[in-house]
């Protein structure tokens, strides 16, 4: 039981990192919102926090995105190709993806250089610091891809780059009709 919860914990921790800086980010604007209009008192640190924040949040994103198959792309050739042609197609995809992401971790190691020993302007927090989340989750986008790479070789023509929708709308329409025959029933018997 303890193996499942770690390794579920292990499969999503970037989603779960991305709602926790979510969360926090809605304390640093709500304490930011009430200090300016409540207190007549701005703070100035939330609106640097709220941009980090923010920052570390989307690219724990884009890596959560990839553990869930949730970035766009474009099907309709896909749906008409035969079985190993579409699986080889999104291995294609997985390993261009992959490459693009170590390019770019490259171009954002000079960048680091460029930036020296600059500091934002509130906290002085390192601009380094604050921007090294873009390079590690790159980095975590590709393990991600490799994961999924060997999860296409090994799914079957049903479930061949199948991503779970984060909501089923037919599902959640049969459940308010039911409510909603429900409710009826109700009404009618009173």
């Amino acid at each position: 039981m303890k193996e499942v919860i770690y390794k579920k914990i292990i499969n999503n921790f970037e989603l779960y990192l991305a709602t926790i800086l979510f969360i926090a980010l809605t304390v640093v604007l709500t304490v930011q919102v009430v200090s300016r209009y409540c207190l007549k008192s701005s703070l100035t640190w939330t609106e640097e926090i709220a941009n980090i924040l923010f920052l570390w949040m989307i690219y724990l994103g884009v890596a959560a995105a990839v553990t869930k198959r949730k970035h766009l792309r474009i099907d309709c050739i896909l749906n008409i190709v035969p079985f190993k042609v579409k699986k080889t197609m999104l291995i294609i995809s997985n390993i261009i993806f992959s490459v693009f992401n170590i390019y770019i971790t490259f171009i954002f190691m000079d960048i680091f250089d460029l930036m020296g020993n600059s500091s934002t302007t509130m906290l002085h927090i390192s601009q380094q610091f604050v921007y090294s989340i873009i390079p590690i989750t790159l980095i975590l986008s590709v393990v991600r891809l490799v994961q999924d790479t060997i999860r296409l070789y090994r799914e079957d023509e049903k479930t061949l780059g199948i991503s779970v929708p984060a909501m089923n709308l037919d599902e959640c329409e049969a459940i308010y009709k039911a409510k909603l025959a429900e409710h009826q029933q109700e009404r009618g018997c009173r």
